[in-house]
């Protein structure tokens, strides 16, 4: 009886999503690890030019973010996100029987364009769909999925690419046809008219929110945007320079890295969900202004400790900023954002991102080169804390104008 209730919770839509995550997410972390290898094996590419590739799918991104936002709006979630299946399923299939670097090239820009058209519409969808009080929950849901098949993929991954490297990007390609074929199958359309013609102004928002393109139209999507950018900026890092910094500081660091990657894969998939759906009666102000200070306690251990117990430790506090922060977050976007601007408010608000994986890196490995490790992650958590300030002060304004805000997402 419980289980029947709790999968009657939430709408197809969430169920959906939760196994095209779970299926795309485990074939693309075959891939992940070792396509810097492939590039270089199987394609013959030096380094530098490896590398300048696996930086055009962000910059990509960063390019088309914000137009597809409005193409979400104009012509309905489910049609854009169809479009953005089959492009990166197009595009991984090509992969798996490139033979020169150009051909690569293009095909992860195309990957790219798919990957800016789909994560707008797909928030866009659940927040038209699952309501308020749910939301939070559905997006930790759909984290957690990801997180199983990103802990599942590299094991497979070894094996495949030991055997037959290209199999992967067919895997991947077969991964996302058939989460196209339950969108389109599931899914129902939506129609342009109510997602895009429909103006229903957002008390949070300021502005004449009924003049389609105005800027200040997005003023609350773009400082949030800006303000999100300290944690975009910190998860930079972790993904990158992280791994120099632990590598002179500690001899096993292979191990480390790997054991930090998977006692936070766990902690995902053990308590996010939970730790969402127990605070979802608290304030984002206060949520989302933690997740800062919950990132800045793990970059300050990231910069000094030299305790593989501590570090391991620290992947629990990061789940705890990432839950309550993240989750949040997005649903705060669905609930300010009016539902003609749905999917351009998670386009802006998304871009931090893409932004801080094509410019964090470089910037970050140009000071761990000059300062080290301990005083890149020192001032990363200062950045955090800045924005941690910056972030509660934005957000107690914007309960002002809308005191709902307060309540939580259970409301």
């Amino acid at each position: 009886m419980k289980r029947t209730l709790f999968f009657s919770r939430y709408p197809t839509t969430v169920w959906v999503r939760l196994f095209g995550e779970l299926v795309t997410e485990l074939s693309l972390s075959m891939i992940a690890p070792f396509l810097i290898l492939y590039l270089n094996e199987q394609v013959g590419s030096s380094v530098p030019l490896t590398m300048l590739v696996i930086g055009l799918q962000p910059a990509s991104e960063i390019a088309l973010t914000l137009a597809a936002g409005g193409v979400t709006d104009r012509y309905g979630r489910k049609s854009v996100m169809l479009v953005a299946l089959c492009l990166q399923a197009l595009a991984m299939l090509g992969m798996a029987f490139a033979h020169s670097l150009a051909a690569f090239a293009i095909l992860y820009m195309v990957n790219g364009a798919g990957r800016s058209l789909f994560i707008p519409a797909a928030r866009a969808l659940l927040a038209d769909t699952v309501p308020h009080r749910l939301q939070s929950e559905a997006f930790a849901l759909l984290n957690t999925a990801s997180y199983i098949g990103a802990a599942a993929g590299p094991l497979v991954g070894v094996l495949v690419y030991q055997s037959a490297p290209g199999l992967a990007f067919l895997l991947t390609a077969f991964s996302l046809a058939l989460y196209a074929a339950c969108v389109w199958w599931k899914i129902p359309a939506s129609a342009p008219e109510a997602s895009s013609l429909a103006c229903t102004p957002s008390p949070a928002s300021d502005g004449d929110l009924c003049a389609p393109g105005a800027p200040h139209t997005f003023r609350p999507a773009l400082r949030l945007m800006l303000l999100a950018m300290p944690i975009s900026l910190f998860y930079a890092q972790t993904e990158t320079n992280l791994q120099l910094h632990l590598k002179n500081t500690f001899a096993d660091y292979v191990e480390l890295l790997a054991m930090l990657a998977a006692t936070k894969a766990a902690a995902s998939i053990l308590l996010e969900f939970w730790l969402v759906k127990w605070t979802q009666h608290v304030s984002p102000r206060i949520l989302i202004a933690g997740s800062y200070v919950c990132f800045a306690v793990v970059s300050v251990a990231y910069a000094h400790s030299d305790s593989a117990a501590v570090l391991l430790a620290m992947q629990l506090v990061f789940i705890l900023g990432e839950s309550v922060g993240l989750n949040h977050l997005l649903t705060l976007v669905a609930r300010i954002a009016p539902p003609s601007m749905r999917g351009r408010y998670f386009a802006i608000t998304g871009l931090h991102w893409d932004i801080s994986r094509a410019v964090g890196p470089y910037l970050g490995s140009l000071v761990l080169l000059h300062f080290g490790g301990a005083f890149l992650f020192g001032a990363t958590a200062v950045l955090l804390l800045v924005g941690a300030l910056a972030q509660h002060l934005f957000l107690q304004r914007m309960e002002k104008a809308s005191p709902s805000l307060r309540e939580g997402s259970s409301m």
